[in-house]
């Protein structure tokens, strides 16, 4: 028995000590970064800009609070097993403070060189730790460990779920990523060496426990601290559940360690993508499915590493001298041959084959003038067409310096016009391109979802089929518009959103059909579909049967939000299609027709930072469709009721005719958000519609009831269909048709909620549309004026 350093003072306090160290570490450490994760999605989806310095202040508190026990036991400890022990969980919190610090660097920095920026952080960790040399090398019963490829076998087994659930990103992704899990490998093993070598403990059964414990603990504050927040809950998911795997290697053989957390660590770095991992992807998309993967791969972690456990126990109890396991390179090579073939069986089978990197949205300096283009006709087919010629002629004109260079460096270009723009694919080579020429005004990261093993269906429907109009259409007059004949005919509505379910009877109708009046960008369907339900339900309250407010007005619509985050690509991909259409597998710049564009365009979408735009990013994109005549509606948003939160594209823009949305009571919804938008000389939003529990169509036949700003702006597109049938000469004129929505509203209230700005504008806009004045006012405006 080794005498008590501490006499008077109990032996089980010093080993309790330290045990409540860890606890509070790997506490500590879960709770502050999956809490400060889960803040910073709340923030962000009420429409609060989260600072800069939140993630490194966040990850350094984390990692010193978690480690500050630690540090205490290493300092005052007697013990060298307890001292080597708290050393080893207090060097890890230093690394992960230090690592904490690289998240300073914003998510646009892109995959790769984010990835290879931790990677070489974590290099120069294991540098800085590796002239420490372990403390307390007492004698214990050793069981020996397996070596380096026996380890990466069991990695890579651990890896094995990834390969069907995740989607690697672009190849130099993968690689970046590879490297930053081999460097975390290299931490991680380097670590485990500082604490205790030999643990005076009772049997190897007992050593492997403690040995575990202590590895876990340290995986756990690397976990929390290491890559793009986002990526930290699926680490700590998986990595701890990795160290009773990692305490049955060799730690005489570092690579062993290393190569055995790579294998774990690649999972979420190389197969996840930060930004993916987020609250507005719930439920049934990327966190559902990491999560799936993180559980699958820690249970095996767990298994695998008991297995192992249990055969090295059996050896080091049978009365052979040796007690380290033999060494079959054979054999350990064969699994780590078969462990790979069937990873690479998932991958190209059931899993995401193919590499599925973000890309990046150039925007040129110079855009196309239109101030005078279409003045000359009153035809607005010509106009329109006018319009599209002029932005073609400049986008090829003015980009093809650019194109040329983005071919050379194979960035693989996809040109725009409508927003004088360049889609490419994001490289650390492409990006030093851009930056050095005078002819690109902004680099925009524009993120593109990586495929899931299923897409999450609509759901089921939750009402009855209406047999009149539901209570927001009495509560703004439609049916009193429609007298007469007024219900949209003659009028096409163009909708952006995440697709439309065209067999429902109340859309089916109303669909115009055709090879150019249906567009996906996603997945390059031939046919309206709709596999999320908010497209359908804005759809038919805009033009439905019975639940919509121009009934008879035509449609077309293009899926730019299949899956629940967009991108300036897709967003400016359909507002060109809206412009001129083109038929499935089209060139927009060559096959595009103005004569089929739509009149009225209804948006119940937002382009925020996270999706990569900017405040100007869509701006010329909806200033070139008030130019073709084309009316254009957009939500205001779901942040409120905080002031100043209709912020994101395209409801910002002057250009657009934005809406807030009230109750049954025509109060305020709470979450409508409200103005002043910065630099808008005008209010925002320009009116409110009914947005609390509306009752429209629903993918599959049926109905169901939403809320939200997004139900309230196609009413007011419906109202300008109405409108526009009913004075035909205010077709295309923007400017009157607006002035005649304000002009037309009924009174809404502020509920208990102030005003913004000093103004209820900001808050109501004109008040709640009114279908029933509108085209009353519409008629009156077009007989008054001179013919």
């Amino acid at each position: 028995m080794q005498p008590n350093p501490t006499p008077g003072v109990p032996r089980w306090i010093a080993p309790t000590a330290v045990s409540l160290a860890g606890v509070w570490a790997t506490g500590v450490t879960v709770v502050g970064q999956a809490g400060g994760w889960v803040v910073e999605e709340v923030l962000t989806a009420t429409g609060y800009e989260v600072p800069r310095a939140y993630w490194p202040l966040l990850s350094v508190i984390v990692a010193l609070v978690a480690g500050g026990p630690a540090a205490l036991a290493w300092m005052l400890g007697k013990r060298p097993v307890i001292r080597g022990i708290a050393r080893s969980w207090t060097f890890a919190a230093g690394c992960a403070a230090a690592l904490g610090l690289v998240r300073v660097v914003p998510w646009s920095f892109g995959d790769t060189s984010t990835s290879l920026l931790f990677a070489v952080v974590a290099v120069g960790l294991v540098f800085a730790v590796r002239g420490s040399t372990p403390i307390g090398s007492v004698a214990r019963p050793r069981v020996g460990g397996v070596g380096a490829v026996a380890a990466l076998a069991l990695g890579l087994v651990v890896l094995l779920p990834w390969w069907w659930v995740g989607a690697l990103g672009s190849p130099l992704d993968a690689g970046a990523a590879l490297l930053a899990a081999l460097a975390l490998g290299a931490l991680a093993s380097r670590l485990r060496r500082v604490g205790p070598t030999r643990v005076p403990v009772g049997g190897p059964v007992a050593g492997l426990v403690l040995d575990a414990l202590v590895v876990v603990v340290a995986l756990t504050l690397l976990a929390g601290a290491f890559g793009t927040p986002g990526l930290q809950m699926p680490l700590l998911g998986v990595l701890p559940a990795c160290g009773l795997m990692m305490a049955v290697t060799d730690p005489g053989r570092q690579w062993a360690g290393l190569l055995l957390v790579a294998a774990c660590a690649y999972g979420p770095l190389g197969f996840a993508d930060a930004e993916e991992i987020s609250l507005l992807l719930v439920p049934g998309d990327v966190p559902e499915w990491a999560a799936i993967a993180s559980g699958i791969s820690a249970w095996l972690a767990l298994a695998g590493g008991a297995v192992v456990a249990i055969v090295l126990v059996l050896r080091a109890r049978r009365p052979a001298p040796e007690t380290a396991v033999p060494r079959r390179p054979v054999l350990a090579a064969s699994a780590v041959a078969a462990v790979l073939l069937a990873s690479v069986v998932v991958w190209l089978g059931p899993g995401r084959a193919g590499f599925h990197g973000d890309r990046l949205f150039v925007v040129l300096s110079n855009q196309a003038d239109l101030t005078s283009v279409g003045t000359g006709t009153t035809d607005l087919t010509s106009r329109r067409t006018a319009v599209y010629d002029r932005l073609v002629e400049h986008a090829r004109r003015t980009q093809a310096p650019l194109l040329s260079a983005l071919n050379k460096a194979g960035a693989d270009p996809i040109s725009f016009y409508l927003v004088n723009a360049v889609e490419v694919d994001d490289t650390p080579i492409v990006r030093a391109l851009l930056a050095a020429r005078d002819d690109v005004a902004s680099v925009r990261p524009n993120p593109e979802l990586r495929p899931i093993p299923e897409l999450p269906g609509p759901g089921a429907s939750s009402d009855e089929t209406p047999t009149s109009p539901p209570a927001n259409l009495l509560t703004i007059k439609a049916p009193e518009a429609w007298a007469d004949g007024v219900d949209g005919r003659g009028i096409t509505v163009g909708f952006s959103d995440s697709g439309v379910d065209a067999s429902h009877p109340a859309l089916r109708p109303g669909y115009r059909g055709g090879a150019d009046s249906w567009y996906d960008p996603w997945f390059s369907t031939t046919t309206p579909r709709d596999p999320n339900g908010h497209g359908t339900h804005t759809a038919a309250s805009a033009v439905g049967k019975v639940v919509g407010v121009a009934p008879g007005a035509t449609w077309i619509g293009c899926a730019n939000l299949a899956r629940p985050l967009g991108n300036p690509a897709y967003y400016v991909g359909c507002l060109q299609f809206m412009l001129a259409p083109f038929p499935t597998g089209g060139d927009p710049l060559a096959d595009g027709d103005p004569a089929r564009a739509a009149d009225v365009l209804s948006n119940s979408w937002g382009c925020p930072d996270l999706e990569g735009c900017g405040a100007d990013t869509l701006e010329p994109a909806v200033d070139a469709l008030r130019s073709a005549g084309i009316f254009v509606v957009a939500a205001a948003g779901n942040s409120g009721p905080k002031c100043r939160t209709i912020t994101d594209p395209i409801g910002r823009y002057e250009s657009v005719f934005t809406v807030g949305a009230v109750d049954d009571k025509k109060e305020i919804a709470s979450f409508s958000s409200r103005g002043p938008v910065p630099g808008d000389s005008d209010a925002k939003p320009d009116l409110v519609a009914p947005g609390v529990d509306v009752l429209s169509a629903w993918p599959g036949g049926g109905y169901a009831r939403l809320s939200g700003t997004s139900m309230a702006t196609p009413q007011v597109a419906g109202v300008v269909a109405l409108v526009w049938q009913a004075a035909p000469t205010l077709r295309g004129d923007i400017t009157r048709t607006a002035a005649l929505l304000r002009a037309s509203t009924q009174r809404a209230s502020l509920g208990s909620t102030s005003a913004c700005g000093g103004s209820e504008r900001n808050v109501l806009g004109a008040g709640e549309v009114d279908a029933a004045a509108a085209v009353t006012l519409a008629r009156q405006t077009a007989a008054a004026r001179p013919r």
